[in-house]
């Protein structure tokens, strides 16, 4: 499908679309291996009238191109500098996405997992497939998709965590047959959201086990806790030992990065397994930290703003402030912080997020 009907990209000889990180060439947009939000281009590098446009340090020109009828009409009166802005936004990501698959070879082996599988939420009615990934504002997306699919009449602040997750009423990718897998993967239009990786897994300890009232309610996530008291703690008490209750950040570390390789809740594997990045061209990648602007452009060039759209932002992220990281992430021992950065380094690479100042220089 075509995702941009008005504009196609084209690319001078002197644009540098490498990532700060990245060792590799660029890959354009018509490149038979580029299959990025514009892998239906088919136009010319070489037409005349192009506009340079500089955004986030990526430097693209977009050429007018004729619009094609069939694709998803944006929504109108949207400024045409946060448009091309995002545009330029979007193929940085998707360069780096790209880059680094390649350099991970490993991860393009074999099929799609089941656990991708049953994180891809199905909207057939406007043939959308979205990787939810947990503590990544997954809530709110399945929120907009109730909205849009026909399942909610409700605002979308009124309709619960549970109906969200539980009564969305979409079926997940893994429920279809294999052939209609295969088909919707080419065709549907796919998302995925990303988050700083440190940020995420401290969103995670903080949701299930730094609130007490929260924890139990859920009572799923108790198993956990009362094997990181077990294992982790000196001398535990015997009702820390049958309640887990108030497992400190540091023993979650200790979970987390243990050689023996606990299991892992979907709230802290790793984003690249759940939604396979290098098996599956996403059309959009979102960031989490910049939800508002990303969710913005896809619902509008989608041509859905005018049903719905994504939540405004809460004006207040305990999780995400400064102070919080960096006095949770400054308890940690270097062998720890080593640790970490083993598990989610494939995550912070491919979704372009840098690598922490606090990691030794070593690593």
């Amino acid at each position: 499908m075509t995702l941009l009907p008005s504009y196609s990209f084209a690319l001078s000889a002197d644009v540098d679309l490498t990532p700060p990180r990245s060792v590799h060439g660029p890959i354009y947009p018509w490149d038979k291996h580029y299959r990025g939000p514009l892998a239906n281009y088919d136009g010319d590098p070489s037409k005349e009238k192009a506009e340079d446009i500089i955004a986030n340090g990526v430097k693209v020109q977009v050429e007018a191109k004729k619009e094609d009828k069939a694709a998803p009409k944006p929504d109108k009166k949207v400024p045409v500098d946060f448009v091309s802005e995002q545009k330029a936004v979007q193929l940085s990501r998707h360069k780096q996405l790209e880059d680094t698959c390649k350099k991970y070879p490993q991860l393009h082996i074999g099929a799609i997992n089941v656990d991708t599988q049953r994180h891809i939420l199905v909207n057939e009615k406007h043939k959308l497939l979205y990787c939810f990934v947990p503590k990544v504002g997954c809530s709110n997306w399945k929120r907009v998709l109730m909205k849009l699919v026909g399942k909610s009449n409700k605002p979308l602040a009124e309709i619960t965590s549970d109906e969200a997750h539980y009564k969305h009423g979409m079926r997940r990718l893994q429920a279809y047959k294999p052939e209609d897998q295969k088909k919707m993967l080419e065709t549907y239009t796919k998302f995925v959201y990303a988050r700083n990786p440190f940020v995420r897994i401290l969103s995670a300890y903080k949701n299930k086990y730094g609130d007490v009232v929260m924890y139990r309610k859920e009572t799923y996530f108790h198993q956990f806790a009362k094997k990181m008291i077990k294992k982790y703690r000196e001398n535990p008490s015997q009702r820390a030992l049958e309640t887990g209750e108030n497992a400190t950040w540091t023993e979650f570390v200790k979970y987390l990065t243990d050689p023996a390789k606990n299991y892992f809740d979907d709230h802290w594997e790793e984003m690249f397994k759940l939604c396979s990045p290098c098996k599956i061209k996403y059309d959009y990648i979102g960031h989490l930290e910049t939800i508002g602007a990303d969710a913005k452009y896809m619902l509008d060039t989608l041509g859905l703003s005018s049903q719905v759209e994504y939540p405004s932002p809460k004006t207040s992220h305990p999780t995400n402030s400064t102070s919080t990281f960096e006095n949770s992430f400054s308890e940690l021992t270097i062998a720890q912080l080593k640790g970490l950065w083993q598990i989610y380094q494939k995550d912070f690479e491919l979704f372009g997020y840098e690598k922490p100042d606090f990691l030794p220089s070593t690593v």
